[in-house]
């Protein structure tokens, strides 16, 4: 027996092109800002940039992207499913430890469902998510039931040995991140129990855009010896902009009324990219904290990145253990035992792309279970020509969607 968590992100540049196409309906949430439980949004922020550190560990110099809330929140859907030590250290490991269940699913009920409403022209976001069980393997009603109600999952019972079962995942995902992340799994274990999949969507048109003509090919330090020939975005005005002690940042704002924002942080000189990662891990807050409006001038590569990485080293390292060994892991709050459900595989797949208009990435996610056992007053300069750290954050909730480590603009490392 098997079960499968996959989730997948994505965001979309040119946003405003399309946002007339929804409706005011979809624009409004049945929940304010203050409904949001803010120690879940820290968590999964503070989860997802602490993943983001210890991969750029794993593979120093290398891009690497992914989305803090489509992990979490896939990873905190199967925690639900989790009993004794197993969901005790998932609940750790994830920030959510205290929390139960009904806290945990209402907590990310008012979270997606704001989410999904952005309540503007100018920024589309979806955060969606599917059940596949299989059609012969009982799960409890109250697992089903929270994921539906709470975790807005759509239910689908499937026999996984039927070809066109794995065509109609990946072509959900597909549609999902709207055409950014094609097929997600290469094969279903005939005999798997569960896949979840979960999606994140984001499209966002700057609220200022910058002019094309102004672009120009600029050297981009990938390396301390190294440099690559870029596109370099510029522009100028009024920015919430701060230099800080190792690091500047500035914030470049989506929509018409600045919903959400790009985070744009770049290390000293002398401060490599990593030390500026463990710092954001640490203290996820750098992200959100206020900045002075201040005018100034940007200077910003184009970017194209892709990503993919399995994840369960990783997230052993993060403290998750019981649930990836066959005769240790409890899911037993998801189904009945025996055979007992265990996490054998998480892989993340991520994309993003910035140009003049605005931004679009996508990022996907697999789990798979089987069974078994102070600032001057000049205007700065910022120009961006060396590693950075970029993030997509809402500026509502202060969910960080989507957080990346850049030190090839062009994909290339």
């Amino acid at each position: 027996m098997a079960a499968v968590i996959a989730c997948s992100g994505c965001g979309n540049s040119g946003a405003g092109n399309n946002s007339d196409s929804l409706s005011e309906e979809r624009r409004v949430s049945a929940y304010m800002a203050q409904d949001v439980d803010s120690s879940l949004v820290q968590a999964a922020n503070g989860f997802g940039l602490s993943l983001m550190e210890k991969l750029m560990a794993e593979r120093p110099a290398q891009n690497v992207l992914l989305s803090p809330l489509s992990v979490s929140s896939a990873l905190a859907l199967a925690t639900t499913g989790g009993a004794g030590k197993t969901g005790e250290e998932m609940r750790e490991a994830l920030g959510l430890g205290g929390k139960t269940n009904d806290e945990i699913g209402e907590g990310y009920r008012a979270l997606l469902d704001l989410l999904r409403h952005p309540g503007e022209e100018g920024i589309r976001t979806n955060v969606v998510n599917s059940l596949w069980l299989n059609e012969g393997k009982p799960f409890l009603d109250e697992f089903v039931g929270r994921s539906r109600d709470d975790f807005g999952a759509e239910v689908e019972r499937v026999d996984f040995a039927a070809p066109q079962t794995l065509r109609t995942m990946n072509e959900w995902v597909e549609n999902a991140t709207e055409g950014k992340i094609k097929r997600m799994l290469e094969s279903v274990e005939a005999d798997a129990a569960m896949y979840v999949l979960n999606a994140v969507y984001f499209n966002g048109a700057w609220t200022t855009p910058f002019n094309p003509n102004r672009t120009k090919d600029g050297l981009f330090r990938v390396s301390p010896g190294e440099t690559v020939s870029v596109p370099m975005m510029s522009g100028g005005g009024r920015y919430l902009y701060a230099k800080k002690d190792g690091y500047e940042a500035i914030r470049l704002p989506y929509g018409k009324r600045e919903s959400a924002y790009m985070a744009v942080l770049m290390p000293d000189e002398d401060v490599p990219l990593s030390e500026l990662a463990v710092r954001l891990a640490e203290n996820p807050g750098l992200l959100t904290e206020s900045y002075e409006a201040r005018p100034g001038s940007i200077e910003v590569p184009r970017l194209r990145l892709e990503y993919s990485e399995d994840l369960v080293g990783t997230l052993r390292r993060a403290g998750i253990a019981e649930a990836f060994e066959p005769d240790r892991a409890d899911f037993s709050a998801m189904a009945p035992e025996p055979p007992n459900l265990f996490i054998s595989k998480v892989t993340h797949r991520a994309a993003l792309a910035m140009d003049e208009e605005g931004t679009e990435a996508a990022a996907a996610t697999v789990v798979e279970m089987l069974a078994g056992a102070a600032p001057p007053e000049e205007p700065f300069e910022m120009k961006v020509d060396r590693p950075f750290i970029a993030a997509i954050v809402d500026g509502g909730t202060g969910c960080v969607l989507f957080a990346g480590a850049v030190f090839d603009p062009g994909g290339g490392r």
